[in-house]
C-alpha cells in the first residue's frame, strides 16, 4: 500500500520539481545544481527499487510474529482509528528520527537523507536503501491492533507531507511553526550549524520537538549550511549508502579493543574509538571555508545523465508493478539493470571519461542476452527496449562528430 501510494505520488512529485525549479531560474537564487540533484535523485530510485531485493526482517516480524500478539482489533472503518494512526504514528517517527541523530547504527541508515548540499525538493527524494531498524519503532502500534493497511497507508502520508517542507523557496508561516513542521524549521533539520545541528525531528508535528527539547527556530543571523559533517564527495548512490557503514566497520575492525568494536555500532553519533581517532582522525567539514562538492562535467554528459534519469522512472514502474510475477533472480537482474546506469552515470557527473559507460553498456547487452530466455517476455522486451535507446543516445552524444566537435570548442572557450 504504501509502495502504491508513493508511486502515484511520483508525478506530483517531479512536477512540483519542475516548478520549483522554474521559480529558482526566474528569481536567480541558485538553490539547484545540476549534479547535486541528479544523486538525491538516483537515490530516490535506488530507495524504491532496492525494496524489493533486500531481504527486511522488520517484514518477517511484521508479517509472521505480530498478528499472533495483537492486543485488540481497531476498525479500520472508523475515523478515530485513521485520526489517532496518523498522530501515533509521527509520534513514533520522532523518536525513530532522533534516534537516526542519536546511535551509529541508526544514523547509518539516515546519513543518505542529510548528504545532500543544496536544500531543495529533490532533497525530500533523497532516501536510503540501508536502514535496517526502522521498523521497530512500528511494532507498539501494530501491537496495539492497528491495522496494517491504516499503518501504512498513514506513514505514506506522512512521508508525502515532509516532500514539500524541502524547499528555501517558502518563508516562516506564523501559526503553523508553532504546531507543524514548516520549510522553515525544517530548513534548520538539515543544517550543519552548532546551532541547528540535531534539532526538528518531527515528520508533521513539530510539537514533539517543543515538548522533548529538540525544537530550534531559524535563525536570521545565521546562514544555513547544508550536508553532513562528515561530506561524501561522491555523486554514486551505492556508494552514498555505504559510506557509514564501512566507515564504522573500517573504525571497529582498526580498534584494538574488543569492548570497542561491540560498542561502537550503539554510541552517539559521530564517536570513535580513542585509539582509531588518533590514528586516522575524522574528516569533517571546514564550516569557516565550507566549499561545496562540485564537479563539473561537459554539458553531453548533463544531457546524458538527464536522460538516464527519464528512462528509470518508467522502468523502475515497470519493475514495481510486475515484481510479484518475477523469480527473485529475475528482479535481481532487473535491479541490476536499474541501478548499474545510475552508478556509471554518476561517474560521468564526476568527471570520469565515458569509457565506464561503454563497457557497461556492452556488459548489459551479454547479461541480457543471456538472461533472454529466463525472463519473462514482458520484462526482456522492456529492458531491451531501454538498453537499444540506451546505446542510440549514448552513440550519439558521446560519438557523434557534431557533439562532440561542439563540446571541445566550448571547452576551449
Amino acid at each position: 500500500m504504501k509502495d502504491l501510494i508513493l508511486l502515484l505520488a511520483t508525478p506530483l512529485f517531479l512536477l512540483a520539481i519542475a516548478l520549483e525549479l522554474w521559480v529558482d531560474r526566474r528569481r536567480g537564487t541558485g538553490y539547484y545544481r545540476f549534479n547535486d540533484a541528479f544523486g538525491s535523485l538516483s537515490l530516490g530510485i535506488l530507495s524504491r527499487s532496492s525494496t524489493l531485493v533486500i531481504f527486511s526482517l522488520g517484514g518477517l516480524v511484521i508479517d509472521r510474529l505480530l498478528p499472533q500478539v495483537r492486543l485488540m482489533e481497531w476498525d479500520s472503518s472508523s475515523l478515530w482509528t485513521w485520526v489517532f494512526t496518523f498522530v501515533a504514528y509521527d509520534f513514533m517517527y520522532y523518536w525513530l528520527h532522533r534516534t537516526g541523530h542519536s546511535l551509529n547504527v541508526f544514523w547509518a541508515g539516515h546519513a543518505i537523507h542529510h548528504q545532500s548540499e543544496d536544500y531543495n525538493l529533490t532533497t525530500a527524494l533523497r532516501q536510503t536503501s540501508s536502514e535496517i531498524w526502522g521498523w521497530v519503532f512500528g511494532v507498539p502500534l501494530l501491537m496495539l491492533g492497528i491495522p496494517l493497511e491504516v499503518y501504512l497507508t498513514c506513514g505514506a502520508l506522512n512521508l508525502i507531507y515532509q516532500f514539500w517542507v524541502h524547499t528555501q523557496h517558502i518563508d516562516k508561516l506564523g501559526w503553523m511553526e508553532h504546531v507543524m513542521v514548516t520549510p522553515s524549521n525544517h530548513r534548520v533539520h538539515h543544517g550543519q550549524n552548532p546551532e541547528y545541528i540535531d534539532k526538528n525531528h518531527g515528520g508533521v508535528f513539530i510539537v514533539w520537538d517543543r515538548l522533548f527539547g529538540t525544537f530550534q527556530p531559524e535563525l536570521d543571523h545565521v546562514e544555513t549550511i547544508y550536508g553532513a559533517r562528515s561530506p561524501l564527495h561522491s555523486l554514486n548512490p551505492v556508494w552514498a549508502n555505504c559510506q557509514v557503514w564501512f566507515s564504522l566497520v573500517r573504525d571497529a575492525w582498526h580498534t584494538a579493543s574488543w569492548w570497542d568494536k561491540c560498542r561502537i555500532w550503539f554510541m552517539p553519533t559521530g564517536w570513535r574509538p580513542a585509539d582509531v581517532q588518533q590514528a586516522y582522525p575524522s574528516q569533517l567539514s571546514d564550516l569557516d571555508n565550507f566549499h561545496k562538492y562540485n564537479p563539473s562535467a561537459p554539458r553531453v554528459a548533463q544531457w546524458y545523465c538527464l536522460f538516464q534519469l527519464a528512462a528509470a522512472v518508467p522502468l523502475l514502474v515497470f519493475f514495481l508493478e510486475h515484481y510479484k510475477a518475477l523469480s527473485y533472480s529475475q528482479v535481481l537482474l532487473g535491479f541490476v539493470l536499474i541501478t548499474l546506469p545510475l552508478i556509471t552515470t554518476a561517474w560521468l557527473l564526476e568527471g570520469r571519461r565515458e569509457g565506464w559507460e561503454s563497457t557497461r553498456l556492452i556488459v548489459s547487452w551479454v547479461v541480457l542476452a543471456l538472461a533472454w530466455n529466463l525472463m519473462s517476455p514482458d520484462s526482456a522486451m522492456v529492458f531491451g527496449g531501454y538498453l537499444l535507446l540506451n546505446s542510440i543516445v549514448y552513440l550519439v552524444l558521446f560519438k557523434s562528430d557534431r557533439f562532440v566537435l561542439k563540446e571541445r570548442r566550448a571547452e576551449n572557450g
